[in-house]
């Protein structure tokens, strides 16, 4: 039993980063679905500028070149990245199918110079979401208070969105409130609700990198304590007398755990912590391949915690979380922002000439 197997033993699915196309095109992506029961994976800036610069998309360049047509670096960019996200949800779709939409899904980020006006933002997601055109699609958008509208609405239209850079549990439940609102207008349409979804992404490498530097003496990670805080919220939510009145077919706004920006020699103690049921482990493809072969065993589940409370006990100095994850997900956003007119950038240098 791989890595992959031993998570799903305990009711964990696992998505993979920088998904590109020669992923379709060796033979790779379609056999972790098969042999190791990948569930997810999700399409990045960097990555596809990287397969850019390797000349693998070359061959789009000269096809896009023989149409004709008037081109720029961001028209390029959209039929790169809408055939790259069918190519992807075509192979997933009978995890998609086979786990009644709780999995199989190809991610992408929204446009980041989207992100700063709500209809700016809807109309983006939905020029995707039509263009793709594959119902196991999910566009990932930052849960920063201008986007919880977009977010909002995007259940509204049945679109599925991760909603990312989520830290604590207030944010959590603010999404959880859209969510329900989202439904809630959808039932009262007549409409079904069994087919929609909304996840919530939470960046543990970045917040310990943000945050460990400053506390003095911690003896445990700070992100995998807002985890227990997260996970424990979570279950309490779904005890509401608000989401018992639900349809017995509504799905939950489950957890994603962000392990991408965590070094491989040191996700281990992560793997091993947060693998509890009804999540998901995104992983990037050099943790899954160090830990590919080795059959994980849990060495606790997430449970209530007093997170908050034993870190000011280590720590010698008060911490205001909710400044430095403002601070961070600007800066998040920002560092998106970069990655995404470099990859445009290299889109010219590559493709437009």
């Amino acid at each position: 039993m791989n890595l992959l197997q031993s998570l799903r033993r305990y009711g964990q699915s696992v998505w993979l980063d920088e998904y590109e196309r020669s992923w379709v095109i060796s033979g790779q992506l379609q056999h972790s679905i098969d042999e190791d029961g990948l569930r997810g994976v999700q399409s990045n800036f960097q990555s596809l500028q990287t397969a850019i610069q390797r000349q693998e998309y070359d061959r789009d360049f000269t096809t896009l070149a023989q149409q004709g047509m008037s081109r720029t670096a961001r028209s390029d960019y959209d039929y790169l990245i809408v055939r790259n996200l069918q190519l992807a949800a075509d192979l997933l779709k009978q995890t998609h199918v086979q786990t009644q939409g709780r999995d199989g899904y190809i991610q992408v980020d929204l446009p980041p110079d989207a992100l700063f006006e709500v209809e700016t933002a809807i109309a983006a997601a939905q020029k995707i979401w039509q263009s793709v055109g594959w119902s196991n699609l999910m566009l990932r958008i930052p849960a920063t208070q201008i986007m919880l509208p977009v977010i909002e609405q995007l259940i509204r239209e049945r679109i599925s969105v991760n909603a990312t850079l989520v830290f604590s549990p207030n944010v959590y439940e603010q999404i959880f409130d859209g969510y329900l609102r989202g439904l809630e207008r959808l039932m009262q349409q007549g409409e079904l609700v069994s087919d929609v979804v909304c996840f919530t992404s939470f960046p543990i490498g970045r917040l310990d990198a943000m945050i460990d530097p400053l506390i003095a003496n911690l003896e445990s990670s700070f992100s995998l304590m807002q985890a227990k805080l997260l996970y424990q919220h979570y279950r309490n939510l779904y005890q509401s007398d608000r989401w018992r009145s639900l349809p017995d077919g509504a799905n939950s706004l489950r957890l994603v755990w962000d392990c991408t920006g965590i070094p491989p020699q040191a996700a281990w103690r992560y793997l091993q912590t947060l693998a509890v049921p009804e999540t998901v482990m995104m992983l990037s493809p050099s943790t899954l391949e160090m830990y590919r072969e080795v059959s994980l065993l849990p060495t606790s589940l997430i449970d209530a915690g007093s997170g908050e409370q034993s870190l000011m006990r280590e720590s010698q100095m008060e911490i205001s979380l909710n400044q430095l994850v403002e601070q961070f997900v600007n800066e998040e956003i920002t560092r998106s922002l970069n990655a995404f007119y470099q990859l445009l950038d290299a889109i010219e240098h590559r493709g437009i000439r």
